[in-house]
């Protein structure tokens, strides 16, 4: 018996020691932030994230409307239109952003969740050829700027899928008259964890037992509940003395 748990220990010590260490969910941050131009705080901010269980992929802005933007990562920026697309920001080892209208120098709030954790840009620069079609397993992306509204202001709207178009999340904000947009894109460090859900679903309450209210004997004493072995016996006892009686009676009788 003594050998056979030797054994069970080893094994498992064994398992445990060649097993991969466990990390934290991979995943992508996309981000839209709008602010006023030479403003480098953000109007309008959304942002969303979902997990990539097998690593980042690419992104192929695939339909862009409203003007012109630029794409940027660490390997150079590329300027395109509605036109020009596909563009390609292979954000598999860092992030990348678009970007359109008079933008700050200071990205900082507006790429807070990429930049989060000492991330960079992504190594290798833009593909706006539009000459191939985009990876297989590039993530789909849509941009429009809309018109402009009352006060000059214009919403960003942006919808991300997956290769086979099944949705990724899509967001809006709205850019100020004159202002500046950025749309985030970029790998999720592991130190990152996904923002909490704003309307969680409220747990439900236990439902304990009610406790029995005791009813006051006609005597004033404290009333007991016999228990059902107890209830029997008296029973089985009350007949017995009836019976008794009964026999006795008889013989006196006779």
């Amino acid at each position: 018996m003594r050998r056979a748990l030797a054994w069970a220990v080893m094994v498992g010590v064994l398992i445990i020691g060649s097993a991969t260490p466990v990390r934290a969910a991979d995943g992508f941050w996309v981000s839209i932030a709008t602010g006023v131009a030479e403003s480098a705080t953000p109007t309008g901010y959304q942002e969303w994230w979902f997990e990539t269980p097998h690593g980042p992929a690419p992104v192929a802005v695939t339909q862009f409307t409203g003007g012109s933007a630029e794409a940027t990562t660490g390997g150079g920026t590329a300027f395109f239109t509605g036109g020009a697309v596909p563009v390609v920001l292979h954000t598999t080892d860092g992030y990348g952003y678009l970007a359109g209208g008079a933008k700050p120098g200071d990205l900082s709030e507006a790429l807070k969740r990429q930049t989060a954790g000492g991330r960079g840009l992504a190594s290798a620069a833009p593909d706006a050829s539009a000459l191939t079609p985009p990876p297989a397993d590039a993530n789909l992306l849509s941009v429009e700027i809309g018109d402009p509204n009352d006060t000059g202001g214009r919403v960003v709207t942006a919808g991300l899928t997956d290769p086979s178009g099944a949705p990724l999340g899509s967001g809006s904000a709205t850019m100020p008259d004159g202002g500046w947009w950025v749309l985030g894109l970029g790998p999720n460090p592991n130190e990152i964890t996904p923002p909490p859900d704003p309307d969680p679903e409220p747990e439900p309450e236990p439902n304990p037992e009610p406790t029995p209210v005791p009813v006051p004997s006609p005597g004033g004493g404290p009333v007991t509940t016999p228990e059902p072995a107890t209830g029997v016996l008296l029973g089985l006892g009350g007949l017995m003395g009836f019976g008794w009686r009964l026999v006795k009676r008889r013989r006196q009788n006779g």
